[in-house]
């Protein structure tokens, strides 16, 4: 984020944003905001702001009230104490970074679709020749709550606003990266002599399709010997945090994404025997073997890279493991139900559509199939 001086900054849609002090409510600043396209042009809507300001020709308090950034801040208000801390770091970030710099300083009724479509675009545009929008995902996620926020201040603030629905972001499917069952083997052999914590950890979830959160989460008390399951009810992340006045982040271990990423997983032998070999404390992370030490999922994606990188393995980040586990899972004739519950899905439509992706090998001998029955016939 490039700075100016004049508290004005540039974001990286390419937007530029002013700050100004407003005035004081109930001892708390109120915060002004103004964007433009170049850093001159928001440094002249900044200073006319200003002498509207003082002038007294700025908008009333009531249609003050009526400003996004202060729709926005109430709205967010009511929503700290309903959800979690890394939804709370989400919806602040989207704020900050793009709603707030876009829309902050215009009335909630000036909030047009076609001016929505604009930023729409611009975030989705690329910024340069090595530098890519924001990814279409994203983008529907700042959309989402933009269209909340408009929602809240039609009911709460008694006002008319544009309807944005019906305006989907095309998303491309991207190829998503399934590691073949050689390749799955190979990873497998080198793991089998370097199996410490990480390596372990990374066997886990080729036989469960866990996630690298909920991994990185996972104590041995989690793992029932007896049973021979394991309990996902944790997971870990970095999320924005403060420290004297600095932004900085954190690690946090809490919930799931959602009650239906709470489950019990069985555990095949091949891990389970795995687990019992390095069986540890109960209150110690599985990734380490201590109460204290963790590994975070940053670290433990590095590792993972490391590995592959060291078995001659073309390129896949942490999460192909999850895909990987799942299109085994089909090949072998799992019932989607079954496999939609493991991987912790609200739905089969999800497992289906998002995580399961048929491998060449398995459209082959799916395509020789078809050519044996048609040897069969000729017989």
């Amino acid at each position: 984020m490039a700075r100016r001086g004049e508290n004005i900054y540039c974001r990286k849609n390419g937007r530029w944003e002013g700050k100004y002090v407003k005035c004081r409510v109930d001892g708390k600043i109120r915060y002004g905001y103004v964007s433009g396209k170049s850093y001159e042009e928001t440094l002249r809507k900044k200073h006319e702001a200003i002498k509207a300001m003082q002038t007294g020709t700025h908008k009333s308090r009531k249609r003050g009230e009526l400003l996004f950034a202060v729709v926005a801040e109430k709205w967010m208000e009511t929503q700290k104490p309903i959800l979690k801390e890394t939804s709370i770091a989400k919806y602040e970030g989207i704020l900050s970074h793009y709603l707030i710099p876009e829309f902050g300083d215009m009335l909630i009724t000036e909030i047009t679709r076609e001016k929505a479509v604009e930023c729409l675009q611009r975030l989705l545009a690329p910024k340069g020749e090595k530098e890519s929008g924001l990814a279409p995902k994203t983008v529907t996620g700042i959309f989402s709550v933009l269209k909340t926020i408009l929602d809240f201040a039609k009911i709460h603030g008694n006002v008319t606003v544009t309807d944005l629905r019906n305006m989907p972001v095309k998303q491309a499917r991207r190829p998503l990266r399934v590691l073949s069952v050689k390749e799955q083997r190979t990873l497998e052999d080198y793991l089998s002599e370097e199996m410490d914590g990480s390596g372990f950890g990374i066997m886990l979830c080729l036989y469960t399709g866990i996630r690298l959160g909920e991994l990185c989460a996972l104590k041995w008390e989690d793992i029932s010997f007896t049973e021979k399951t394991l309990y996902v009810h944790r997971t870990m992340e970095r999320v924005p945090a403060e420290e004297g006045g600095r932004k900085k982040t954190k690690i946090i271990v809490t919930q799931p994404k959602s009650i239906c990423s709470v489950r019990y997983i069985p555990l095949p032998d091949k891990v389970f025997h795995l687990a019992k070999e390095r069986k540890g404390e109960q209150e110690a992370f599985i990734l380490t073997g201590s109460p204290k030490k963790f590994i975070e999922p940053r670290t433990m994606e590095n590792h993972f890279l490391a590995a592959i990188q060291k078995c001659g393995i073309s390129k896949a980040n942490f999460h192909a493991l999850r895909h990987t586990f799942a299109t085994r899972c089909v090949e072998l004739g799992f019932d989607a139900k079954s496999l939609s519950e493991i991987l912790g899905h609200a739905s089969v439509r999800i497992t289906m559509d998002r995580y399961v992706h048929p491998t060449m090998e398995a459209k082959q001998r799916n395509m020789d199939r078809l050519s044996e029955l048609m040897s069969a016939g000729n017989d």
